[in-house]
């Protein structure tokens, strides 16, 4: 075992037995199963459902017992992102995990501390008979990184809690009182094909290196987007000549800023020089762009073949989709610095047999923003002839000016952190607003470990941060 002689141990084991389980979103079961044959064997009544989400009860504490019920919350799924030059399935592989220095990362892929150490925690609470806390009710949730389904669907009426701590926070030294909204959106552009023309050559464009990130927590950090670049390529390239479109692809999961997209093209032969140059242009344009946040861009053009190309209309009404869908930062915030107010993130792009799927998320600090950028694909849709979808709504979590629960866990916080806790709100999307919705009047709050770079290969998760937020789960379960 690789984390074997690092603290808090209590944790870091159980974040390191889930971690040899394979749980992308969707593919829950065998994490889900592990756990709740766990929580059963210690002696805990597990509710499982029929989506794989757990609810595990643990009595109070001698002394706690009329206490109300804490519901402490966190998801079973992890981003499954890789290098193009790793070799994992995350369908059958473990993650595999090493330290380097204060960090836990993963060899080539994401590590799933996000949320992989929330579940941890919650196992560890499990465990630990020393602990003083009230009743307590632990739901780990399935698909809550597309679409927060597992959550969408829990049985509220399972729940008698009146405060709840989330445990899905990658901030460190940040307790989170609010987050966005989101949306996932489906937008589909149909494909009409003809042959390739003699006196067209095939070349396929890539584009790569980028660092990509969370497309909450980090859109705002202005890093490249590789379909949105790629897109701008093609658009230089269809100014200039004629250009049909074989085959595109890029971007992994929605909630992921792309880091590498590729098309294979034809255009004119008689037109191969002009084209270079134009691809060189924007090599140079976008390496300045990106140069302080993602100087690892490139650029790449080589010689390719197709059978078949999309008709000049299709690969017009394609690049113009890349080029117009709302992509990064809409708005920021006039009241909170530096906080994000709506955002979209242009995910994914395949080909399928029923035309080109775009898959995007809009977020927002309110519905209202969601709506305005919907409004925007559905507009962008209607001239392109795209079939476009809004799926998975989740509500904004509210900032709440009079928690008690905030009161305690500040009081808690101090002490452990010798500074006052930053109280703040985050642009990404937390099940809270669901859980919220579902149980009026719950108190919440949100807090963990610092863990950088969230939804990429380079992940990685602070061990001393990992420490502190032990030690305050466990002072704030004992205050409360």
């Amino acid at each position: 075992m690789v984390l074997t002689n690092y603290e808090p141990q209590a944790v870091l084991k159980h974040f390191e037995a889930i971690s040899q389980i394979p749980r992308g979103s969707g593919n829950e079961k065998a994490v889900s199963d592990f756990i709740a044959k766990y929580a059963s064997e210690i002696g805990y009544k597990t509710v499982q459902d029929n989506l794989h989400n757990l609810i595990i009860y643990k009595p109070a504490t001698a002394g706690y017992e009329n206490k109300t019920a804490v519901i402490l919350q966190a998801h079973l799924d992890m981003v499954c992102e890789k290098n193009a030059d790793t070799v994992h399935d995350f369908l059958t592989d473990p993650i595999k995990l090493y330290v380097d220095g204060d960090f836990i990362k993963a060899r080539g892929t994401t590590l799933g501390a996000d949320n992989g150490l929330g579940v941890a925690m919650c196992m560890a609470v499990l465990e630990d008979k020393s602990l003083q806390h009230p009743p307590l009710e632990i739901v780990l949730t399935v698909e809550e990184e597309t679409g927060m389904a597992g959550a969408q669907n829990i049985d509220a009426k399972l729940l008698s809690g009146t405060r709840m701590l989330n445990l899905d926070n990658s901030r460190g030294l940040e307790i989170i009182m609010g987050c966005a909204a989101g949306t996932t959106v489906e937008y589909i552009l149909p494909t009409d094909w003809e042959g390739v023309v003699p006196d067209m050559a095939a070349y396929t464009i890539t584009v790569k290196g980028l660092t990509g990130g969370h497309s909450g927590g980090d859109i705002h950090k202005e890093r490249g987007n590789a379909l949105r670049i790629l897109g701008q390529t093609l658009a230089a390239l269809h100014q200039q000549m004629d250009i049909r479109i074989a085959d595109i692809s890029g971007g992994m999961k929605l909630n992921a800023i792309p880091r590498e997209a590729q098309a294979t093209v034809t255009i004119p032969k008689s037109e191969a020089d002009k084209a270079f140059g134009i691809l060189e242009k924007c090599r140079t344009g976008f390496a300045i762009q990106y140069r302080a946040v993602d100087s690892g861009l490139e650029i790449s053009c080589t010689a390719s073949s197709a059978g078949k190309v999309l008709t000049a209309n299709c690969s017009k009404n394609l690049i113009a989709s890349l080029v117009l869908m709302p992509n990064g930062v809409q708005c920021m915030s006039t009241e909170i610095e530096g906080l994000v107010n709506a955002s979209c993130n242009l995910g994914v792009v395949e080909m399928l047999p029923e035309g080109i799927r775009i898959s995007a998320m809009p977020r927002g600090a309110a519905r209202f923003y969601n709506e305005q950028t919907e409004r925007q694909i559905s507009l962008l849709a209607q001239l392109t002839g795209a079939k476009v979808t809004f799926m998975q709504r989740s509500p904004a979590w509210p900032y709440n000016p009079n928690s008690d629960l905030l009161k305690i866990a500040q009081a808690c916080y101090t002490p452990i952190f010798g500074h006052a806790a930053e109280i703040t709100a985050i642009h990404a999307g937390l099940e809270c607003g669901l859980f919220d919705e579902k149980l009026p009047g719950l108190d919440i709050i949100s807090f963990g470990p610092t863990n950088s770079d969230l939804h990429t290969p380079d992940e990685r998760l602070s061990i001393s941060s990992t420490m502190h937020s032990w030690e305050f789960l466990q002072a704030l379960l004992k205050a409360l």
